[in-house]
Formats: structure tokens, C-alpha cells, sequence
């Protein structure tokens, strides 16, 4: 699985059948027309998609209460606070659960309730648990909702119907087997779904339930819905769901929100990451990480109380900053002892890369993606508690999850998808489980050629700056709407050079545009010595930066 090949999208602009429309929308809309052209292949190919995508509106937004259950769920909720109920939010450990929890428990608190929250430890393990309930039910509450969690607890179900606690289920995740058996389940992925969208993210989800208590209260959703947004739109772009439909028209707003009022702890975030301007790509690589380190190697419940104290300070977000800081040295340092372990023996050989020692299993995701991006092959780490994550390799049909199944007798729990999964077992078991995962393996598209889009041929040189503003103009970028990338040569290279504490990443510099190959710095010989040829990005419009994709020598 070595080979890459490069393949463009379309044809170039001048030669495109469909030219002349294109640019007739180019100058209606005033976008360039190479953006045009990318948008016509995103399927926006007439007046009415593209004024929708131009100029998003309230209207846009689905009714909330064509969710199964919502109007039953609102009624307990509003029912609780009105008796002075105690309610537990229960969330999850990453950026989507942390921004979930926050997003109903800064509403609920609006309202007066007598709310809690808990987020689980990784140890613990993901969703809520009968231990968990057990728990929660010694502090008198007769009420929990769970946000980005839930949908598969049959257990935890089963022990709060056992000690008379209502469970209000909000998820988006996929459901494995039946409902689970609580007061209401509000999930776009329920097999009688009747929402017209799916794919919102667990933030999502518990925004559509702030809204439906806003609106039963009598209250102007429109007015009060701005914190909310800016907060379910850093979940929906961390958690990697589409960023189509509606979960863009949350973005769209909520970027507008945290560009020019965000709420007061955000911008001292902002301020102390030294961030301008907030885009997909200041979210995804700068702001979810640090949300995501808390939870990853200590308690994800400190984000969120930082998220909801508006006293929150400047040293307060300064612990979570270096809780990330620790979390990349712990990723660099463990992802040498990985490399070492794959190269003294040869595992990159194997149909499917598996890795396992003493690794912290906050960061075993972190390994195992780095791992399928560097030797373009299925990869699996495990650690010493034997739990597991896997990753597959993109530009490639290679099943993830079904790879898993054949070998489900192994797991004590599973899950994903095609692209990502995750596991735990008996650690006794690894080595059997190898050999399984290997002969599974070699029963999916193992491809000898992964393939790498690009639009159009586009010299770097000939990338202008109104290109890049225009670029501004078509945030946010993500799942179902990746930033448009293009092939282009090194000309008149000024400076290439390697950065990183290892020397990792490749950095060049090109008539005044910076490049960045975050983990490409090995490439650096070739380089020096031959023609290159790679696949870029834009990255920052404001500090003229590129993203190096993927590069090829002649």
C-alpha cells in the first residue's frame, strides 16, 4: 500500500462543459473562479444551493421538536425544574461531550435548575455506566440526561429504572442493537428517525434541546441562541461530523459569533493562544486540542467548569494549555518508541500495523492515526490495559469496523466505523488476536494504490490574495466540505527546512508563501537534491500559509 496517485477532480476551468455558467456565478457572487468550479463539483450548481450557502438564515434551522421524543423530553425537564428536582447532565470526555455538557447545563442553570454535571474519566471508560447511576443516585437526583452518550447503556438504563431515575437519552451516535429502554430518546440516528438530518454531533443534539426549552418558555430563540452557537460549533467541527446542512449553518453563525462577540471566557482563550481570528482550522488545530488534552490524561470535568464560570481567568486556561503541552510530549515521545518497535520488526509488513506496550490510552488514537498516515497501512494500538484504537487509511475502501467483526470474540466491547474504531480485551488475548486481525484483514480491499484528489493544476506563484479571502468566505471546512486542494512544482525555492522537536515537519518557502508538510520533515533530502511535486492547501490567508498535502519527486 505504497503507491499514491494523484488524481484531479476535473478538468481544467477552460475546458469544463459547464464553463460559462460558471462563470456567470463567479461574477454574480463575486468568488473566484476556481472556487466556482470546486463548488459546482461540491454539488452547488444553481442559484437557490448557492444563496443558501452564501447567505445563511435562521430559517435554515430545522424545528427542533421533529426530533423523536423532544417535545416528551422538554416537558420532564421543564417538569423538574419547576419541582426543584436535582438533574445530572452526563457528557463524555472529548471536545463534543465537553461542549455538549456545557451548552445544557449553562442553559438549564438559565432556568434555575438544580443542575450537576459529570463527565467520566477515561479510565472509566465511554457513556454512562450502572456504576456510574449508582452513584449518581446516592446524591438524591431524579433526573439525568445524557449529551453524546447513551444510546447503547442497556445496563445503566436498567439499573436507573431499578432506583426510579428518569433518563432523558441525547445522542448522536450510531445505534448498535434496540433502543435503550429509558423516559426519552433523542437521537437523528434512531431507526424512526423523522428529523430531516442526521449528522448532528452530540453538541448539536443538546443545542436542538436548548432551543425547544427556549421556544416552549416563550422565549425568542434568535435572541438568546449566540453563546450556544459559538459552542456547538467548536464541538461539530472537533468531533469531524459533516459540515453540510444544518450542522454548517451552526457553524456559519457561531464562527460569525466567535469572530466578533464571543462570550467572555472564549476570548481569553483566544487571547492567550494569540488568535485573531477564528476559522475550521484555528478549531480543529488549535482550540479542540487543548479542550481535548484535559480529558485525554487527567479529568475532562475542568474544562468544562472552566467553559461555564464567567470568572473564569487567564491562569485558569493557561493549566489546560499545558495540560496540552504535556499531551504532545507524551504523543512525540511514545511515537518513537511505536516507530522503533514497527522498524526492529518490520511490522509494516503486516496487513494491519498492531502495536502494543505501556502506552497511555488517552493518546493511543493519536498513535495509531500517525501510524496509517506515515506507513499508509490499517493500523491498531493497544495498551497495557488492553484497550484499543484503530485507524484506517485514507483514500482507501478498507473497512475498519468490519475488519473488527470477524473477530468480535475477542472483545470485551467494540465499535466505529470504516474509517476509525476502538476496542477493549482481555490483554491476555493479544497475540491470538493479532493473528486473527491479520487473516481478517486480508479479506478487505487491501489496495496496493491509495488515491489523493486534487481540483486543478495550480502553481503555488499563481495563488493570489484574493483567492485567499475567498477562501475566508467559504468557512467552515470539514467533513463533506474539505478545502479545496491543488497540484503544483517547487520554483525558486528560498528556504526549505525542518522544524519540530524531532525535526518532523517540512517547511518551504515559495515567492513569499510559507508551506507547512506537518510530518513530511524526512523528505527534506530529496528536496534538496530534486524536482518536487506536491498537493497544498490553503492554511491562513492572513499569514499567507499553505498545508502541504502530499508530495512526489522526478
Amino acid at each position: 500500500m505504497n503507491n499514491i496517485q494523484w488524481i484531479s477532480l476535473e478538468s481544467s476551468l477552460e475546458s469544463h462543459p459547464l464553463k460559462t455558467k460558471i462563470h456567470f456565478f463567479s461574477q454574480q457572487f463575486l468568488i473566484d473562479p476556481i472556487l466556482m468550479q470546486w463548488l459546482f463539483h461540491q454539488g452547488f450548481d444553481n442559484e437557490d444551493k448557492l444563496d443558501d450557502l452564501f447567505f445563511p438564515s435562521i430559517n435554515h434551522f430545522h424545528d427542533p421538536f421533529l426530533l423523536n421524543d423532544m417535545k416528551k423530553a422538554v416537558y420532564r425537564i421543564i417538569k423538574a425544574i419547576r419541582k426543584k428536582e436535582k438533574i445530572m447532565v452526563f457528557g463524555d470526555y472529548d471536545v463534543d461531550g465537553i461542549t455538549a455538557t456545557t451548552i445544557l447545563v449553562k442553559a438549564l442553570t438559565y432556568f434555575e435548575a438544580d443542575v450537576s454535571f459529570r463527565l467520566p474519566l477515561r479510565s472509566e471508560g465511554y457513556g454512562i455506566t450502572s456504576s456510574a447511576v449508582q452513584e449518581i443516585a446516592a446524591r438524591n437526583i431524579s433526573l439525568i440526561v445524557t449529551v453524546d452518550n447513551g444510546s447503547s447503556a442497556h445496563e445503566a438504563m436498567k439499573e436507573a429504572r431499578k432506583r426510579g431515575i428518569d433518563v432523558i437519552v441525547t445522542d448522536h451516535h450510531d445505534i448498535l442493537k434496540e433502543h435503550p429502554h429509558c423516559y426519552a430518546f433523542i437521537n437523528p440516528k434512531r431507526f424512526d428517525n423523522t428529523y430531516p438530518f442526521n449528522d448532528l454531533c452530540g453538541a448539536g443534539v443538546a443545542l436542538k434541546v436548548v432551543e425547544s426549552l427556549f421556544n416552549l418558555s416563550n422565549r425568542p430563540w434568535y435572541k438568546y441562541a449566540g453563546p450556544y452557537l459559538e459552542l456547538a460549533t467548536i464541538g461539530t467541527i472537533a468531533d469531524l461530523v459533516s459540515l453540510r446542512n444544518e450542522n454548517r449553518v451552526i457553524c456559519q453563525f457561531g464562527l460569525k459569533r466567535l469572530n466578533m462577540n464571543p462570550q467572555p471566557v472564549l476570548k481569553k482563550l483566544f487571547q492567550l493562544l494569540k488568535i485573531s481570528h477564528v476559522d475550521s482550522s484555528t478549531i480543529g488545530f488549535q482550540i479542540a486540542p487543548i479542550l481535548n488534552a484535559v480529558g485525554r490524561i487527567d479529568d475532562p470535568n475542568l474544562a468544562a467548569s472552566l467553559l461555564l464560570n464567567p470568572q473564569t481567568s487567564m491562569n485558569d486556561l493557561k493549566t489546560l494549555v499545558e495540560y496540552n503541552k504535556q499531551r504532545k510530549k507524551m504523543t512525540n515521545s511514545q511515537y518513537q518508541l511505536v516507530e522503533k518497535e514497527i522498524a526492529d520488526n518490520q511490522l509494516n509488513k503486516q496487513n494491519v500495523i498492531v502495536v502494543n506496550g505501556d502506552f497511555n490510552k488517552g493518546i493511543i488514537g493519536i498513535l495509531a492515526s500517525r501510524i496509517s498516515e506515515k506507513f499508509k497501512r490499517p493500523s491498531i494500538v493497544i495498551s497495557s490495559c488492553g484497550t484499543g484504537s484503530c485507524r484506517g487509511v485514507n483514500g482507501t475502501d478498507f473497512s475498519m469496523i468490519q475488519t473488527l467483526e470477524r473477530c468480535s470474540h475477542f472483545f470485551l466491547k467494540y465499535g466505529g466505523h470504516q474509517a476509525a474504531a476502538g476496542f477493549s480485551l482481555n490483554v491476555d488475548c493479544i497475540q491470538s488476536f493479532n493473528e486473527a486481525i491479520q487473516y481478517s484483514a486480508a479479506k478487505e480491499s487491501l489496495q496496493s494504490t491509495i488515491t489523493k484528489q486534487y481540483l486543478c493544476v495550480l502553481p503555488i506563484q499563481s495563488f493570489s490574495n484574493e483567492m485567499g479571502n475567498d477562501f475566508e468566505i467559504l468557512e467552515p471546512y470539514g467533513m463533506g466540505f474539505t478545502k479545496p486542494i491543488f497540484q503544483s512544482s517547487t520554483v525558486n525555492c528560498k528556504k526549505i527546512e525542518t522544524f519540530g522537536m524531532y525535526n518532523e515537519h517540512l517547511k518551504l518557502e515559495i515567492d513569499k508563501k510559507k508551506l507547512l508538510g506537518f510530518g513530511k520533515g524526512d523528505v527534506l533530502p530529496e528536496c534538496q537534491t530534486r524536482a518536487m511535486h506536491f498537493l497544498y492547501t490553503l492554511n491562513s490567508s492572513k499569514y499567507n500559509t499553505f498545508l502541504i498535502e502530499d508530495v512526489k519527486f522526478s
